[in-house]
């Protein structure tokens, strides 16, 4: 049985076992992508798994172990999450651009834009009614 104060509780379990997995997974596909670069590396590749692991399970979970802390709103975690997302596919796209030899603007963009957008879910936190 659930009830409404258990609802955020549960919501920043599953949020954590979800980032803890998409860390995971980070972590294989570079594993993979090694075996593949023919001995160029990428530190955006190397430590792509960081992304997900430091900005996405660690904040989770401290709120879901931390049950008094106040919890976000709904703006704040979709900005959030939106950021820490952008922040990884940008991480893994320069990783790839490097190991290839190449650049693109568009993935420096989407680095501005995923920093913008986890700045904006924290101040949203902060300034939450």
């Amino acid at each position: 049985m659930s009830t409404s104060a258990n609802k955020p509780t549960q919501t920043m379990a599953k949020s954590t076992l979800v980032y803890s997995c998409v860390a995971v997974f980070c972590l294989v596909f570079f594993l993979i992508y090694d075996q593949f670069s023919h001995g160029v590396h990428s530190p955006y590749m190397t430590w792509l798994f960081g992304w997900p692991l430091l900005l996405g399970a660690l904040p989770c979970a401290v709120f879901w172990r931390i049950p008094r802390l106040r919890r976000p709103g709904w703006l704040s975690v979709r900005l959030y999450h939106s950021g820490v997302a952008a922040l990884t596919v940008s991480s893994m796209l320069r990783g790839i651009f490097e190991i290839a030899g190449t650049a693109s603007d568009y993935q420096q963009w989407l680095m501005i834009a995923g920093g913008l957008l986890l700045l904006g879910g924290v101040v949203a936190y902060f300034f939450k009614k």
